[in-house]
């Protein structure tokens, strides 16, 4: 889309401008916000900041794992948002330095814009860098809940669900296919919990007293997202391993009956082939009635062998 230049001097909101020139010296936050940026922006975001060149081309061509790194002159930061029903991370990448915020994205991000619209056009909300960081980072967690719910639904539904024969393949392959965003889920969710620890034990982002309760709101969320995805795991194990044991259990049914039903046959297999031999010399072969005993006996054979089968409760 475009390099959005945005500042705010005292007691007034942010103000938006398209020149660095236009900055005035006292703004005390300065914000770059790069979204979708272009080559040009790109090269410009190169040679105007003197960050570390390594992490400026992961912001520009990568996706890294999102971090936080405090070094002597700015802090960088890495967060991930969650996007679109595929559930892929988008990486934010956050440059503070002094009174300078740039944050780096390859996608439009509802979090940035919320924060935009709630804090930045009163007069009420005198903000610093860190402000903005933890207040972006708290609206991108609350999100992660849309999705954390959402899958948390999903395996509800299928542990309400019956699971009929012609649909088990059905079922299996939405199991599979839940399990996988799951995992995409969890990968954005347990980084961000490390990010998390690691601004807890830095501290240099964590400036007073409402920064470190911002920071704990965050990572109690963090927490019961986590908890949720894991019990969501939990309970997709329980259903692949339920499906597993039905599947055994009708396979061996099956293989029970064809196992009955080829015992029944067996006998009288031998009998159909012993008078199927073209010896001409056989007893009864001639009988005026030997076919007739002959499926008596078979009949009979066949009926003992079920009454068998049943008093043994083999089916």
């Amino acid at each position: 889309m475009a390099l959005k230049i945005r500042y705010q001097t005292t007691y007034e909101p942010f103000k938006v401008v398209d020149d660095i020139k236009d900055i005035p010296k006292d703004a005390t936050i300065v914000w770059y916000d790069f979204d979708e940026p272009n080559e040009q922006e790109n090269e410009w975001f190169k040679a105007h900041f003197s960050f570390n060149d390594l992490e400026v081309d992961d912001a520009i061509n990568g996706m890294p794992r999102a971090k936080y790194k405090s070094y002597k002159d700015y802090q960088y930061l890495v967060f991930h948002s969650i996007m679109g029903s595929n559930y892929s991370p988008i990486a934010l990448n956050i440059f503070i330095q002094d009174n300078v915020l740039v944050t780096y994205h390859h996608q439009t991000l509802e979090s940035l814009n919320k924060v935009v619209y709630k804090y930045m056009n009163t007069l009420d909300a005198e903000l610093d860098c860190a402000d903005v960081v933890i207040l972006i980072l708290d609206m991108m967690v609350d999100k992660y809940f849309n999705f954390v719910y959402a899958l948390e639904d999903s395996v509800y539904h299928f542990e309400d669900r019956h699971v009929d024969d012609r649909f088990n393949k059905m079922v299996m392959d939405s199991v599979f296919k839940l399990r996988s965003d799951l995992i995409k889920v969890k990968r954005v969710l347990f980084p961000m919990q490390e990010l998390i620890d690691t601004m807890k034990q830095n501290g240099d982002l964590i400036i007073d007293n409402k920064h470190s309760l911002y920071i704990q709101h965050i990572d109690d969320h963090l927490i019961k997202q986590r908890n949720i995805i894991r019990t969501a795991q939990e309970m997709t194990n329980e259903i692949r391993e339920n499906f597993e044991s039905y599947t055994s259990f009708r396979m061996n049914s099956i293989m029970q009956v064809l196992t009955l039903v080829s015992v029944i046959f067996s006998p009288l297999t031998f009998i159909a082939g012993i008078y199927g031999m073209n010896f001409v010399n056989m007893p009864a072969l001639h009988l005026h009635y030997g076919y007739y005993i002959c499926l008596a006996v078979m009949f009979v054979i066949a009926v003992v062998l079920i009454i068998f089968f049943r008093r043994k409760k083999w089916f």
